[in-house]
């Protein structure tokens, strides 16, 4: 995806190509999903890397040649984050969306935000943090560190001082399994259940970052695979299908390349440890329950880097977790270092790559020293204005 140029569109506005793409409520329907999906994800980065950078337009070649923008709709199902920041049109075989910079006032966050990739146990349940949310995390671990100081941040032995964290250790250490067998604890805030899919290793990869960062971000706990998470049966997966010197290393790759930032003068990773258990069905060994110990990591912990975007160089690129978290939690200048200067500018209610405006409390401004130095020019110039309302200024 890059910047159009010498194009029979002429416009002020940056421009980027957003593809090709089927529109229409109904079209897009009947269209196969995983294309929808593609092709919905390349406009929506588009469109938050605009948001980020100022504002501009997303070209959209339209595939659907008898498609009628007043009958059929648009059918694209953009995100919510882009409500109220986008004018649409079509010209031509083209769809314009005409993004507006972002507006940090009205959203109390810095950047447009896809899907932050940073994520928590809510109760019984991973969840996603919203940008809001993200942004509280991320000052309230600022600030424990800065309270703190670099001798309280060795977190990774967490208290087991709850229920459920003792049986879950219990059984993290236990030797063997029963196959069905139905186990005393539950999913807590602390503990999380997951079923092996058909592809161990891709099912691995797509959900074990999540449940990782979930528990890294809170106070560490564990996750086994091979659980059923509502009727809390032990049932593995059959040792035929697993390999577990594969899993070890998908498991460990796929840790290792989780994204973290730090605030604290650490650069280590998250911290796991993981077992296979034997699972048996009478006395014969049927399969392994996959068990991982998450410890609770110092910082911050992504299940890959947040999905936003900007332009940098006349290209389109994804922010990397260092830059997105930086950006997040910028603030206003301290000034207490600096009595003599007054912020004359907020740069947190304007758009995202404004800056804090300063000027010295004791200097005057352009406005009021041209009232000094210029009084009777300035009077002259109201009193024209007013008894010539509809004199225009001559081209230069």
């Amino acid at each position: 995806m890059s910047f159009l140029a010498n194009l029979e569109l002429n416009f002020a506005e940056c421009m980027i190509d957003g593809g090709k793409a089927t529109l229409g409520v109904r079209q897009r329907v009947e269209m196969d999903a995983t294309l929808r999906m593609k092709q919905n994800e390349i406009i929506s980065q588009a469109l938050c890397a605009l948001l980020n950078s100022g504002g501009g337009v997303v070209r959209v070649e339209i595939e659907n040649g008898d498609y009628d923008f007043e009958r059929d709709g648009v059918g694209l199902n953009l995100p919510p984050l882009f409500r109220n920041h986008l004018d649409e049109m079509v010209h031509g075989k083209f769809f314009l969306i005409y993004v507006s910079s972002w507006n940090v006032a009205a959203s109390q966050v810095r950047l447009a935000t896809l899907c932050s990739n940073l994520y928590h146990r809510y109760g019984t349940f991973t969840e996603v943090m919203d940008s809001a949310e993200a942004l509280t995390f991320l000052r309230r671990v600022q600030d424990l560190r800065n309270l703190g100081g670099p001798d309280s941040l060795n977190l990774q032995e967490v208290p087991v001082d709850d229920d459920q964290m003792i049986l879950a250790s219990d059984l993290f250490d236990s030797p063997q399994l029963q196959y069905l067998e139905k186990l005393n604890f539950t999913e807590s805030p602390h503990v999380e259940f997951q079923m092996f899919s058909a592809d161990l290793s891709q099912g691995l990869r797509e959900r074990l970052p999540k449940c990782v960062s979930a528990l890294a971000n809170s106070e560490g706990g564990y996750v086994f695979f091979g659980v059923h998470d509502e009727t809390r049966q032990v049932i593995g997966c059959e040792k035929e299908k697993i390999n577990r010197s594969n899993l070890v290393t998908t498991i460990d790759v796929c840790i290792r390349k989780m994204p973290v930032y730090h605030f604290c003068a650490h650069n280590h990773k998250v911290q796991y440890a993981l077992k296979f258990l034997e699972v048996y069905d009478k006395e014969v060994l049927r399969g392994y329950v996959c068990a991982i110990k998450v410890e609770r990591f110092c910082c911050v912990a992504f299940a890959k880097a947040p999905d936003s975007w900007e332009i940098k160089d006349d290209n389109m690129k994804q922010l990397t977790e260092k830059d997105w978290t930086s950006w997040m939690i910028e603030a206003n200048p301290e000034l207490s270092s600096f009595p003599q200067m007054i912020p004359r500018w907020n740069m947190l209610n304007t758009t995202p790559r404004s800056r804090t405006v300063l000027i010295h409390k004791y200097l005057k401004s352009v406005e009021e020293l041209q009232k000094d130095y210029f009084p009777d020019d300035l009077s002259t110039f109201s009193a024209t204005e007013t008894t010539n309302p509809s004199k225009q200024a001559e081209p230069a």
